[in-house]
């Protein structure tokens, strides 16, 4: 495929013909043309923007002070990344690399052009002092829209009562531990903060795998001499993850709520979610892309190359990754999105240098830039279709967000954050070019086909820089 601007023929044939869904006559700031929206190559129409905002796609008989031309180029909606850790202290206590800057940068250059990302109440936090620090950084650092999510420690009286507050302030979705000594609520509490939440028609996102078990687990992988990544692989295993998903399930029955479970990575999961539904659960899948792509063999060996690929829930094998496809391809993984973890080989994975053992490492992958062109990678091979890749990368991001069709959508109204693709590229992944604040990327060396080529935000091209503070916090509001 060709980049815009370039003169080459369609496939080397013929350039696609104009096919516009209306014509139209404004006076605008920008327009792309020729650009390619749905997946018939043949199609083509050209989109108007004005402040910021698509005013129409159809034939152009106007001009716009700026003119792009896609050449036949696919062009989508920017992302939205509903996933994404920055600006936050792990479960080891450990900073993650990038700040709220850097973090979205990184999304920006990728394609993704809005995030979701998490202010944290450590224990003994107050609720409003975090949210508030998270908010003004967010409105001071960020270059791609940031929508927040409010991950809870801890559950009381108090806590409760900061639910209004906390949705007047534009958060409408809970995140939940029930795992992690420094982040778990206990099964009462997450019982009766999956009832508030529903009361306050809020969203609950839980990360869903069984205590007892990966503490078993883990004490049973010291014992044994097993301190590298394989330790960590044994303490979290799938039966682990299944029987907290199930857990999750059964609790949100119990409240009456919908949920949102993240970072789904194992067959046995999708069974327990498949039959939940059978029974009327309403639940969002999430899984990501590290558990599409990257297999449990780069688990094996030193923790000195092996920590980098370490997360929780841990990479699966073949089997698993194969149903997650599968499950991605039918439409029941809703969601594909990053869980942006990003640590530094030195001070995040490996603390103690060569003597770091499994418990100390920062568990998590940076992946915010790459989540895009993966899955458009994937369309342009073949193995998905591009209204899925759509709909997993933007359409029900956003929706769940609260902020469809602002974001995620090419539609008149919508926010002009653009992507045009280059989908005949033959590029190798190398962290030298990517935008994040950290040392790798787990996806080194991997071949993908399609490329940004050029990132539009709210109409403007993205250059080599990004003022912080050029984007902004978005203020969601509960889906009626």
């Amino acid at each position: 495929m060709n980049s815009p601007n370039s003169s080459t023929d369609w496939n080397g044939e013929q350039e696609p013909r104009s096919v516009g869904l209306w014509a139209f006559e404004l006076s605008v700031d920008l327009i792309v043309r020729n650009a390619r929206v749905g997946s018939n190559p043949d199609i083509v129409t050209d989109i108007a923007v004005s402040d910021g905002i698509v005013q129409e796609l159809g034939a152009a008989a106007a001009s716009g002070d700026t003119e792009i031309d896609a050449l036949g180029a696919l062009v989508t909606p920017g992302g939205v990344d509903p996933h994404c850790h920055m600006a936050q202290i792990s479960s080891t206590g450990v900073p993650t690399d990038d700040d709220i800057h850097s973090g979205t940068w990184s999304a920006i250059n990728g394609g993704t052009t809005t995030v979701g990302a998490f202010a944290v109440q450590h224990r003994g936090d107050q609720v409003r002092d975090v949210v508030n620090a998270m908010v003004d950084r967010v409105s001071r650092e960020a270059v791609a829209d940031v929508a927040l999510h409010l991950i809870l420690t801890e559950w009381s009286e108090s806590i409760k009562s900061d639910l209004d507050w906390v949705l007047d302030r534009g958060i409408v979705s809970l995140k939940i531990f029930t795992t992690y000594d420094r982040l778990r609520l206990a099964p009462d509490a997450v019982i009766d903060a999956m009832a508030a939440a529903g009361r306050h028609g809020m969203s609950i996102m839980v990360h869903a795998e069984d205590d007892v078990m990966i503490t078993e687990g883990r004490s049973r992988a010291i014992a044994t001499g097993l301190t590298d990544a394989r330790g960590h692989q044994e303490s979290h295993s799938r039966l682990a993850e299944s029987a907290g998903v199930a857990e999750a399930l059964r609790f949100a029955d119990r409240a009456d709520v919908p949920i949102y479970l993240v970072h789904i990575s194992t067959a046995g999961s999708l069974d327990e979610i498949r039959s939940a539904r059978s029974k009327g659960a309403a639940v969002t899948v999430e899984s990501c892309p590290h558990y599409l792509w990257l297999d449990e063999a780069l688990l094996q060996g030193d923790l000195t190359t092996t920590a980098a690929f370490m997360s929780s829930p841990p990479l699966r094998g073949a089997e698993d990754r194969e149903a997650l496809w599968a499950a991605l391809v039918a439409g029941e993984i809703d969601v594909v999105a990053s869980d942006h973890s990003p640590y530094r080989m030195d001070a995040g994975k490996l603390p103690n240098g060569n003597a770091t053992v499994f418990t100390e490492v920062a568990n998590g992958m940076p992946g915010v830039e790459m989540r895009m062109p993966l899955m458009m990678s994937a369309v342009a091979d073949g193995r998905l279709t591009l209204e899925r890749a759509l709909e997993a990368c933007c359409t029900t991001p956003a929706q769940f967000l609260g902020v469809y069709p602002q974001k995620g959508a090419l539609l008149p109204g919508s926010d002009a954050d653009l992507v045009i693709w280059d989908t005949g590229v033959e590029r190798t992944v190398h962290h030298r070019d990517l935008h994040d604040a950290v040392d790798y990327t787990p996806y080194e060396g991997l071949r993908v086909t399609t490329w940004p080529s050029q990132v539009l935000f709210r109409g403007q091209p993205v250059g080599r820089s990004s003022s912080p503070g050029s984007a902004s916090y978005l203020k969601r509001q509960v889906s009626s």
